[in-house]
C-alpha cells in the first residue's frame, strides 16, 4: 500500500497473488507444501486460497500426483497489459517535477 492511498490492502488478494506467483515461479506442478514454503503462508491458507482459484478457473488440481497447476485463464490477465506503459510510469514522476519547475511561482 502506498502512503498516499486512503484504502487498506486487501490481504486475502495479496496472498491470493503470492499463490499465483509462486506457482508460475516453480514453472511446474507444485504441491501445498512446495507453496506454503515459497509463499510462507500456512498449509490451510494456500488450500483455501487454491480451492478459491480452482473456481475462478485459475489452477487445477492434478489428483494423481498431488499437485496444482496454472490454468490457461491466468494468461488472460496480461491481455491488457502493454509493454511500452512501463515507460510512462517511469517517465510521469519525472515529468511532473519537471514540469513544476519549469512553470515558476503562479503571477
Amino acid at each position: 500500500m502506498t502512503d498516499d492511498s486512503k484504502y487498506k490492502t486487501v490481504q486475502g488478494l495479496v496472498r491470493g497473488l503470492d499463490v499465483l506467483y509462486a506457482l508460475n515461479r516453480l514453472d511446474g506442478g507444485a504441491s501445498i507444501a512446495d507453496l506454503s514454503s515459497q509463499t510462507g503462508l500456512h498449509r490451510t491458507t494456500v488450500r483455501r486460497l487454491l480451492e478459491t482459484l480452482i473456481g475462478e478457473g485459475y489452477v487445477r488440481r492434478s489428483e494423481s500426483y498431488e499437485s496444482y497447476w496454472l490454468e490457461r485463464r491466468v494468461r488472460d490477465l496480461s491481455e491488457g497489459y502493454r509493454d511500452e506503459q512501463w515507460i510512462s510510469s517511469l517517465a510521469a514522476p519525472c515529468s511532473a517535477n519537471c514540469c513544476r519547475r519549469c512553470s515558476g511561482p503562479p503571477t
